[in-house]
C-alpha cells in the first residue's frame, strides 16, 4: 500500500513537529495505557553505506503499539528498504 502524496507531506509535518517538541498529543484508536504517548511519527531510510535501515522518530520512544494495518504498512516499507540494501530495486 503506498501512501497517497499528501499523507506523505502531512506524515513529514508531524514528524518535524516531533523534533521540534510541538507535535499535537492524539489517540486515533485510544489510549492504551498511562504510558501510551499517542500517535507517532516516524521515517525510514536504507543506510547502504553502514548496511542497516535506519527508522528516526524524532523523540524518545520506549514502546511503539500496531494495530494490524499499520503492522502491514511498517513490514512493507522495512521490506522495500531491505531491498534496496540488496540493490533490488522496485
Amino acid at each position: 500500500m503506498m501512501p497517497h502524496h499528501h499523507e506523505d507531506e502531512a506524515a513529514r509535518q508531524r514528524l518535524l513537529e516531533q523534533f521540534l517538541g510541538k507535535s499535537r498529543r492524539e489517540w486515533p484508536q485510544g489510549r492504551v495505557g498511562g504510558d501510551d504517548d499517542g500517535e507517532l511519527a516516524f521515517a525510514i531510510a536504507a543506510d547502504p553505506k553502514h548496511g542497516i535501515i535506519r527508522i528516526e522518530f524524532g523523540k524518545s520512544v520506549d514502546w511503539i503499539g500496531l494495530d494490524r494495518e499499520s503492522a502491514e504498512r511498517l513490514r512493507d516499507m522495512l521490506t522495500e528498504k531491505l531491498l534496496e540494501l540488496r540493490g533490488i530495486a522496485k
